[in-house]
């Protein structure tokens, strides 16, 4: 099976996940501990803001803006590398710790930005592990509660999106809020989202326009957004893997 393509540009905002090989559960609180310091190793060693985080017992997901063309694929193959290494010296295994290659969805920041941080703080509420996002310890939740420049850079629409850090917190959980009473939509497979103009610029760019099995559009309820990744068959197979 072809690979993706990789799809960045300096300043692209991206959805990022990693998953382990064969969908193992793998992961525990002290791999989990080992994942956040190696994370802000990256984060300090690579020109890159990183917004959330959210760590799974067989998956990982990062909202992160990239600093040039090609810090996404070097920044995600040093953390990959790193973590899996000191991983296995960890758990005494050996062999392939994730399934492949990262996936990563371009996020039109401007119409999907502050969404994307719910859908990735919702993760341990949809899959039952808690209640609520600020119950989830290995998340970036809390740091962004409290504002955390040691752990979390902040988005300019975040900060714009009140006076003070209590105003921006709760309207963020407001937001969170809507986000959990819609239904869950994965973006694992999917290359783009945003609106309409900016998908098309983004297929333009990358040359998707020209290929004869463009990508396939589906709306994001409520607000006129649109989802673009490969067609169905390329889809399946990919959650497959």
């Amino acid at each position: 099976m072809s690979r993706a393509p990789r799809l960045s540009y300096a300043h692209a905002v991206h959805h990022v996940t990693l998953r382990c090989n064969n969908r193992e559960f793998l992961f525990s609180e002290p791999s989990f501990a080992l994942f956040v310091g190696v994370l802000q190793e990256m984060r300090a060693k690579f020109p890159l803001a990183l917004y959330h985080y959210c760590l799974m017992t067989n998956h990982v997901h990062l909202l992160l803006r990239v600093g040039k063309d090609d810090t996404l694929s070097t920044a995600m193959q040093w953390l990959s590398t790193r973590f899996s290494q000191r991983f296995n010296r960890l758990a005494g295994r050996h062999g392939h710790l994730w399934e492949g290659r990262f996936r990563s969805t371009v996020i039109e920041a401007e119409t999907y930005f502050l969404r994307c941080m719910a859908y990735v703080d919702l993760n341990p509420v949809r899959a039952g592990i808690v209640a609520a996002a600020p119950d989830y310890r290995w998340s970036g939740h809390r740091a962004l509660r409290d504002e955390d420049p040691g752990e979390l850079d902040f988005h300019d629409l975040y900060l714009e999106s009140g006076p003070d850090a209590a105003t921006r917190y709760r309207r963020y959980l407001e937001l969170l809020a809507e986000e959990a009473a819609r239904p869950a939509v994965s973006l694992a497979t999917d290359y783009f989202v945003g609106t309409p103009k900016f998908v098309r610029r983004m297929e333009r760019r990358f040359g998707f326009h020209e290929r004869p099995a463009k990508l396939v559009e589906r709306p994001l309820a409520p607000s006129g957004l649109i989802v673009a990744g490969p067609s169905t068959g390329r889809r399946a197979r990919a959650e497959m893997t």
